[in-house]
């Protein structure tokens, strides 16, 4: 029996730094996109007040997905993951 090799252990990366963290935000992002968008729509016609708070919840919510989609690439991926993804 040979000597027992102690595996060394993959750093921890914190989740709000990961990939599937900006992609839950972008897809957040995108869904309030579309309600705000349908709401604006249907109220655009009768109520006002209405349609300018759902004006302005558009306007950030497509701001929100420009600045998610270019905060993607700052997203930090597991060895590991990037060891399988090679392989295939």
């Amino acid at each position: 029996m040979g000597r027992m090799r102690i595996k060394k252990k993959e750093a921890v990366i914190p989740f709000r730094e990961t990939l599937a963290f900006r992609m839950i935000l972008l897809g957040v992002s995108v869904l309030v996109f579309i309600v705000a968008l349908f709401f604006f729509s249907g109220a655009f016609r009768s109520n006002i007040p209405l349609a300018i708070g759902a004006a302005v919840v558009t306007i950030g919510a497509a701001f929100a997905i420009f600045y998610n989609l270019d905060h993607m690439k700052e997203a930090r991926i597991p060895k590991q993951t990037m060891n399988r993804m090679k392989k295939r």
